[in-house]
């Protein structure tokens, strides 16, 4: 009898079921295509990498991948790949061999990782050859030449066609050199691919390094990737244990880790999306019952029981919840699919999602059974559990009072008596529609409740991407470049000593312009920096030590000893990744080679003074640092530097400041560069966290918006009763229409007004204390300028047009139900049930 009953009461005000029906769908709908939307992106990434270069897994020699050295090159890989193409997981496998050499052209270099590969077997493993744009690949076996990103390409001003010379240590120590012809560039759309690497022929390879026979790896393209982990037991057993079998997450630890901070702020997003839905099933039940007060108590007075009463609630909340979940996965599902085959374009925002490897343009969500499962199960309960206080507010009603409507009347009374004997100058209707607020102050309560939790959800949203994105900039900016960088022309491309200017002048220039804090001049280059044990390439950075710490800060960060001073010339500073790579100590001696000004290979041997740790292993694993007259001399520069480095006392004044300086500096050949040109992976970055704030705001809205019209809608659609009567009495049917925009504008103001104060004093107070991230993070200092701890940060501007829009969408979609009751007969509109 109680699910007869409770499927009758559904059914019989079909109006009120379908709002809350719609409530249920919408969320879980949002939740399941946000949830596609971050698994879609995490797909394409490892899709891309893997299926480019890195493959699935790859075989080394144990311990080459913690320490890359020739030392612990393959001898017999003929062998160890028949061994391997022997499995039944693997569809193919090849052998590679790579190193790390400073690729150079003209005046232009940079330090890349050189691969020589098996063209034949390559082929098979990865799709790399299919993504040449220019020249062509390799023909066969006897073909030479290199094929390199287009990146590299645009770096060194290269086609295909020209000449690269590759400069590295060969498999004897010796220094190896080439000048080899570059047959084509390939295009990958990631930045490390397209950048950093360079493709030989197996052959040309072991030539130029001097190892007839040997090899560094077996990259492995397997059947299956999701069986990774059994793939990689049973080539350990094949290949023995001298060998170590590395899965894609270790090879790609970047995109291991971008995918770690996709699902990390996915969380943070779905939780609040969670907590958004479960308010929003809850206000539509909360009023479902209070309108029905009447209905229950004339139940309890015809003997119905407390339990009974109970159970019926809350299996009206079970139908309701299920029909919500049923149109819910249907329309949620069916949009993730839609967009899984049509795709989202989010070409306007190609420079942020290049800042995870393997993003493209287009993002393709992904359906997974699993995930819909959980979140129709999650919000199933949250239903549950939202109605099981009004079913225990309704089994715990007095009769009497319950059908007489007690305390809300006597209230409304009071007041209406106190406002008698005062003058308005307020509209009659208004006056009324005041009285109504405060007559059924629990259907008041219960709307602003709805409207202004959501307000708030929905400023925290803002306030959590508004504040990440600052510290991306900021935490960047501090460690490494200021704010702005007077330089030449190409200067951030080239690297180039020729592009180097006597800065005296524009030094003391730059020092009187309002708004700049500090400058300071550098010496900056690509280099090769060569240990006992390896070479790696880094960007060196002469810097005055006195006037660098008006700019950074990374005098700050040492770890073990201690800062650069002025006079030390011969003591260079590192990064600890990168004296990890390098496996170099406190004391010991680091060369560096690099191009000099003339033409000749600038070289000098420098003791490591102090290794510092910033939050980015980015800087830490790519920089050394030595005092502007050592690095001078090196270079052959003289007196000259390469750039001038700028802190302005509000960053948000950079392109005023660059503006004012560009007229100046224009005379003399230079420019001044902004942050994002300075720091181009933390600008595509914070386009990233932009780009996807766009998508899950637009989503968010829809939510938030659809949540507090429908509290609005059914505020107002249970009072055709009312509105019959007071027609019945002769009020017009625009006065009522008038009426209840006063209402809705009063609630919303007010709702309004409690949302953005809670919501910014909960942005404020999470921006003192922090929200504390790092548990869901292993390494988040891999992406430049990310911190474990988040402290969000409130811009009023954002919130202007999404919470006008919120308000009128509340106020316009108040005026159906009001427009439809005034339009019924009296007598129809308070028999309606």
């Amino acid at each position: 009898m109680i699910w007869t009953l409770a499927s009758r009461n559904v059914m019989r005000n079909r109006r009120r079921s379908v709002i809350t029906v719609l409530s249920i769908a919408v969320g879980l709908a949002a939740l399941t295509f946000l949830w596609g939307f971050v698994d879609g992106m995490n797909r394409q990434m490892v899709n891309n990498t893997t299926r480019y270069f890195a493959a699935d897994l790859q075989l080394h020699l144990k311990g080459y991948h913690d320490d890359p050295s020739l030392d612990r090159a393959i001898e017999t890989g003929a062998r160890l790949l028949d061994q391997v193409t022997a499995d039944p997981s693997v569809v193919a496998a090849t052998l590679r061999l790579e190193t790390t050499v400073l690729a150079s052209r003209a005046d232009r270099s940079r330090g890349i990782m050189a691969f020589g590969v098996d063209t034949a077997g390559e082929a098979r493993v990865t799709d790399l050859f299919k993504a040449i744009v220019d020249g062509r690949g390799f023909n066969g076996t006897g073909d030479s030449g290199v094929l390199i990103g287009e990146g590299m390409a645009e770096a060194l001003a290269l086609r295909a066609g020209d000449e690269l010379v590759l400069v590295g240590q060969a498999f004897d120590g010796s220094v190896a050199s080439a000048r080899v012809p570059v047959r084509g560039v390939f295009r990958t759309k990631i930045d490390d691919l397209d950048g950093y690497v360079a493709v030989m022929p197996m052959a040309a390879m072991r030539e130029f390094l001097s190892a007839p026979d040997a090899a560094t790896a077996v990259a492995v393209r397997l059947r299956d990737r999701g069986a990774m982990g059994a793939a990689e037991q049973s080539l350990s057993a094949r290949a023995g244990g001298a060998y170590e079998v590395i899965g894609w997450p270790v090879l790609l630890p970047m995109v291991a880790i971008s995918i770690r901070f996709h699902e990390v702020m996915g969380f943070v997003v779905l939780t609040i999306f969670f907590v958004m839905v479960a308010a929003g099933v809850a206000n539509p039940v909360l009023m479902a019952v209070l309108e029905r007060t009447r209905e229950f108590g004339i139940m309890l007075a015809l003997g119905t029981t407390q339990s009974m009463l109970f159970r019926l609630v809350v299996a009206e909340a079970l139908l309701l919840g299920a029909a919500g979940l049923l149109l819910g996965n249907i329309v949620g599902v069916g949009t993730t699919a839609a967009f899984g085959r049509a795709g989202i374009d989010l070409g306007a925002f190609e420079a942020g999602l290049r800042a995870m490897p393997g993003l493209a343009d287009v993002i393709y969500p992904v359906v997974r059974a699993d995930r819909s499962l959980v979140i129709s199960l999650l919000v199933l309960l949250i239903a549950l559990v939202m109605a099981l206080y009004p079913a225990f507010r309704a089994a715990t009603l007095e009769p009497v009072a319950a059908i007489r409507g007690v305390g809300e009347r006597a209230f409304g009374r009071r007041r209406e008596r106190q406002g008698a004997s005062r003058k308005s100058i307020l509209p009659v209707f208004a006056r009324i529609a005041g009285r109504n607020l405060l007559r059924n102050r629990k259907r008041s309560a219960i709307t602003v409740f709805g409207a202004s939790f959501a307000i708030v959800a929905y400023v925290f949203l803002y306030g959590f991407f508004d504040g990440f994105g600052e510290q991306l900039v900021d935490n960047s900016t501090r460690y490494v470049t200021g704010h702005l960088q007077i330089e030449r022309e190409g200067l951030r491309r080239d690297l180039a000593p020729e592009l180097a200017f006597d800065g005296s002048a524009a030094l003391a220039a730059v020092r009187d312009q309002p708004g700049i804090l500090a400058a300071a001049p550098r010496v900056q280059a690509q280099a090769l920096a060569t240990s006992a044990t390896k070479s790696l390439g880094v960007l060196l950075y002469g810097v005055d030590p006195a006037l660098e710490r008006g700019i950074t800060i990374l005098h700050r960060t040492f770890v073990e000893g201690r800062a650069l001073e002025q006079g030390a010339d011969r003591d260079i500073v590192i990064g600890r990744r990168l004296a990890e790579k390098l496996g170099i100590r406190l004391g010991e001696k680091l060369v560096l080679m690099a191009p000099g000004l003339a033409g000749e290979l600038g070289t000098a041997a420098f003791r490591v003074r102090g290794i510092f740790a910033t939050e980015s292993s980015a800087f830490d694993g790519a920089m050394v640092f030595v005092t502007l007259a050592a690095s001078q001399r090196m270079l052959g520069l003289g007196q000259r530097v390469s750039s001038i480095n700028l802190r302005l006392s509000d960053r948000a004044d950079v392109d005023a400041a660059a503006a004012r300086l560009a007229p100046g500096l224009a005379k003399a050949g230079l420019i001044a560069s902004t942050w994002p040109r300075l720091l181009p992976r933390v600008a595509d970055m914070l386009g990233l966290v932009r780009s996807i704030r766009t998508v899950i705001v637009a989503v968010f809205f829809l939510v938030v918006a659809l949540a507090v019209m429908n509290t609005v809608f059914m505020a107002v659609a249970e009072r055709t009763r009312e509105f019959g009567v007071m027609m019945a009495l002769g009020t017009p049917p625009d006065a009522i229409v008038r009426m209840v925009v006063y209402e809705t504008v009063a609630l919303m103001l007010v709702a309004s007004a409690i949302g953005y104060a809670v919501g910014a004093a909960v942005v404020a107070l999470f921006g003192t204390i922090g929200l504390d991230l790092s548990g869901f993070y292993r390494d988040y200092s891999a992406i430049p300028g990310l911190t474990g701890i988040v402290y969000p940060r409130l811009v009023a501007g954002n919130l202007v047009g999404p919470g006008v829009g919120l308000f009128m969408a509340s106020v316009a979609v108040s005026l159906y139900p009001a427009v439809r009751a005034a339009r019924l007969d009296p007598s129809a509109a308070i028999r309606h049930g």
